[in-house]
């Protein structure tokens, strides 16, 4: 549990680090598992 919670506490940090710099490039991806 606490290695997940870590893993998330680093992408919390990661996305404040980039701001809205940052895009998410799996939209596609998933998007096309949808149809």
């Amino acid at each position: 549990r606490s290695d997940r919670l870590a893993k998330y506490n680093q992408l919390i940090r990661i996305e404040e680090e980039l701001g809205d710099s940052a895009h998410y490039a799996g939209h596609a991806c998933f998007g096309r598992l949808s149809r």
